[in-house]
């Protein structure tokens, strides 16, 4: 099977193209998380959406955070949104950012419904009917240049960086080719490879961001007196064989594949273009996997060595694995077996085939492990403190 022979999914009014039809129940703040919660425990078919934080950011931080809560209630696999919130302005101030979109939505706060309980009726029947509305739609076929695709690793090993990374940049190359879009992220990770990523951009502009990104990470830990060995690569990096973070970017950036990079977005930023984006996003996997998904990001295809089980709630994760101990110990955690590489001489392309194989089965509506198990979880990057 060919990648794009099974994929399909849900059309949006904004041209977008879904391969999920999620009704997300979205808490503006952490006050208000535990209403979202119980919203999502009486009504089935919802997914909570619970920020860390929230309240009381200011500048940047205000605006990352109500982008990134747009963007994943605007990602292509989401049908509505119900927002709770503890007053009207924030869930005022996300609606107007998603109605562009054309996504139903529905806002409620405890000043105007008169406290946390009737929020809690009056949003699980607004849940309640766009489940009903959002189950009635039917899956269609989808065209290859409405995808957007983001790549993640966690756990990396020597596996890593030679064949389960290399493989996905096949097929990241694959989607490029096809007129879609992928998102490379993990900026940290990128430090001892930004020349290689630089030397392909097709814009000078682009490539002088990638510098100046990692710049940035190299001169603030200096400036607070720590130092990234020992920090990245992590004890478990160190453990499965990675000796520098200049190996683990060598391996990182595979993922990428080898398109020409078209141009390099904030945190939680739309794509400006078709091919292969870069963002600038820390590398822990909660945090990057919400950028991803609020970028727009149907699917993650997550390479890991060593092992991690988290997914992110919006976008299919599909876990990439060569490393025979880790499939062993915790097989119900790994989507996509690449074992077969070394015990057997697979080729590499004959491995990416496998695995476009699995994300067009995830696209056609197959659930991955971290969706069936439910290891999901967001985490808006921060940038400064509360005040």
């Amino acid at each position: 099977m060919m990648f794009f022979d099974n994929w399909q999914g849900y059309a949006r009014a904004d041209g977008s193209f879904g391969i999920r039809n999620h009704v997300l129940v979205l808490s503006t703040s952490d006050l208000s998380n535990s209403t979202a919660r119980k919203v999502c425990g009486i009504v089935r078919g919802t997914i909570p959406i619970c920020p860390g934080f929230g309240r009381c950011a200011i500048g940047d931080d205000l605006e990352q955070h109500f982008r990134t809560l747009a963007g994943i209630a605007v990602n292509p696999n989401v049908y509505g949104v119900v927002i709770v919130s503890m007053e009207p302005m924030s869930a005022q101030k996300l609606a107007e950012r998603i109605a562009p979109h054309h996504r139903p939505v529905a806002c409620f706060d405890y000043d105007t419904c008169g406290g946390p309980l009737k929020v809690l009726e009056s949003a699980s029947r607004a849940a309640m009917q766009m489940v009903a509305d959002a189950s009635a739609q039917s899956r269609t076929a989808m065209a290859p240049d409405k995808l957007i695709l983001g790549v993640e690793c966690g756990g990396s090993d020597t596996t890593s960086g030679v064949i389960n990374n290399p493989v996905i940049g096949m097929v990241a190359d694959r989607v490029v080719n096809a007129g879609g879009t992928v998102i490379l992220s993990e900026t940290v990770e990128w430090m001892g490879a930004e020349e290689l990523l630089a030397a392909r951009c097709e814009r000078p502009e682009t490539a002088q961001k990638i510098r100046s990104a990692v710049r940035f990470y190299d001169e603030y830990v200096a400036r607070i007196g720590q130092d990234l060995r020992g920090a990245n690569p992590t004890p478990d990096n160190i453990k499965g064989g990675l000796s520098t973070i200049e190996e683990k970017a060598l391996g990182s950036v595979k993922k990428g594949g080898t398109s020409p990079i078209r141009d390099m977005i904030r945190y939680a930023e739309k794509p400006s273009c078709r091919g292969l984006i870069l963002m600038d996003a820390p590398a822990a996997g909660v945090e990057n996997m919400t950028g991803l998904a609020a970028t727009g990001c149907q699917m993650i295809l997550f390479s890991t060595g060593k092992g991690n089980p988290i997914g992110n709630p919006i976008s299919p994760t599909l876990k990439i694995c060569c490393n025979n101990r880790t499939l062993q110990n915790a097989p119900e955690t790994i989507d996509v077996d690449l074992t077969k590489v070394i015990t057997e001489d697979l080729p590499l392309e004959a491995a990416a085939d496998i695995l476009a194989d699995h994300a067009s089965r995830c696209a056609a509506g197959r659930l991955c492990a971290a969706e069936i198990l439910e290891t999901v979880d967001i985490s808006i990057s921060r940038i400064g403190y509360t005040v």
